[in-house]
């Protein structure tokens, strides 16, 4: 091969990473566009907390690397940040990968160019993994070979992000069944754990996807719904993910503050409500999308109510495994909750304009009538 060939080569490389890396940029404004519907939820609930959830993501990162004395719970920590990992990077994985001009990528460019394009857009959109390579610079080599279990779950991460890329049906299988590892009745090393869940989502990349629509159709409302939440389940996991997030703050807060445990409860419960309300705004789309359908055939009321139907669901399956975690189930706060869930519903189906608002004022309504 000539030089210049190899030159011409080199030139269509670098134009193909400036297009991939435009493409990047403008899907992830895209994204941001589409949150302005919840910019006051995003504002005032989160954008305040900014910093406290950066310290948070560093607090987490050392109980992993800290947990000798208790190899479970950093385990469970370690499993629940690489959940969270997955989570986030699912939510750009369109915009990492440019799905929407994938076809037209193969046309101006071999197949190599493309993977490693993702890959180097992956790294840099991993801020769980630069978080753990900040730490991880820090160390010493005496406190590396102390800590060998967190080299090994560095490379889980770098390796569930390139599987979130080309694989996401292994991400369910392997947290399924890292899970049930975690709840093996030997107690383990920190590093036996880590190593566990290596050898698990790499035999569950090998496992076959179970083509579940094949086997099930659509006859009820129940199965509409079952079918809809199948092909859609982002709509769950980032909700479940965020609950999840609830659940391990409320722990480390009543560690620290069990003197306020009625107001970190409160809290919790707020967000619960919060997160599982805001699953109306798909399931209204939905609605609106089938509707004549089901009009056609005569359940069109059917169909109409059924639509608030998985919010509260989801609403009262947090609020019990919160309840049965922290043993903490209380009747009040039980029907406060689903009054309020069922009032979030409302709003974002005829007024979601209103829905941030409305959860702000009766997040410190409930705050000030219970404590």
């Amino acid at each position: 091969m000539s030089f210049a060939s190899v030159k011409g080569k080199l030139e269509q490389y670098r134009a193909f990473m400036s297009y991939r890396y435009l493409a990047y940029t403008f899907e992830l404004k895209q994204l941001l566009l589409q949150l302005k519907s919840f910019g006051l939820i995003f504002l005032v609930v989160l954008g305040s907390s900014i910093l406290g959830l950066v310290l948070l993501l560093f607090l987490g990162l050392g109980k992993i690397i800290d947990s000798t004395d208790a190899p479970a719970y950093g385990a469970q920590m370690a499993l629940f940040y690489l959940l969270l990992q997955s989570v986030m990077l699912s939510a750009i994985k369109s915009a990492i990968k440019n799905s929407k001009q994938r076809l037209f990528q193969h046309t101006i460019a071999c197949p190599s160019w493309l993977n490693i394009a993702d890959i180097k857009l992956l790294l840099i959109s991993n801020g769980w993994l630069i978080a753990s390579l900040l730490i991880a610079l820090d160390l010493t080599w005496a406190q590396w070979i102390k800590v060998p279990h967190f080299f090994v779950f560095m490379f889980i991460q770098l390796g569930l992000g390139i599987v979130c890329l080309y694989k996401p049906s292994a991400l369910v299988y392997g947290f399924t069944l890292s899970t049930l590892f975690l709840f093996t009745a030997f107690e383990l090393s920190p590093l036996i754990y880590h190593l566990g869940f290596a050898i698990i989502f790499l035999l569950s990349a090998s496992i076959p996807v179970i083509n579940i629509n094949g086997m099930t159709s659509v006859r009820s409302l129940f199965s509409f719904w079952f079918c809809y939440f199948i092909n859609h389940s982002w709509t769950l996991v980032w909700r479940i993910s965020l609950l999840l997030c609830v659940f391990m703050a409320s722990a480390e807060l009543l560690e620290k503050r069990p003197d306020l445990v009625n107001i970190i409860g409160d809290v919790a419960v707020a967000f619960i409500v919060l997160f599982s309300s805001s699953l109306q705004f798909d399931c209204t789309k939905v609605h609106g999308q089938h509707r004549l359908f089901f009009k056609m055939n005569q359940k069109a009321r059917a169909f109409y109510i059924s639509q608030f139907m998985p919010s509260m669901l989801l609403f009262l399956g947090a609020f019990i495994a919160y309840s049965i975690t922290f043993e903490r189930l209380n009747s009040t706060l039980l029907n406060l909750g689903f009054v309020w869930c069922l009032l979030q519903v409302y709003f974002a189906q005829k007024k979601p304009a209103h829905y941030a608002l409305v959860w702000i004022i009766s997040n410190v309504g409930l705050l000030a009538l219970l404590n």
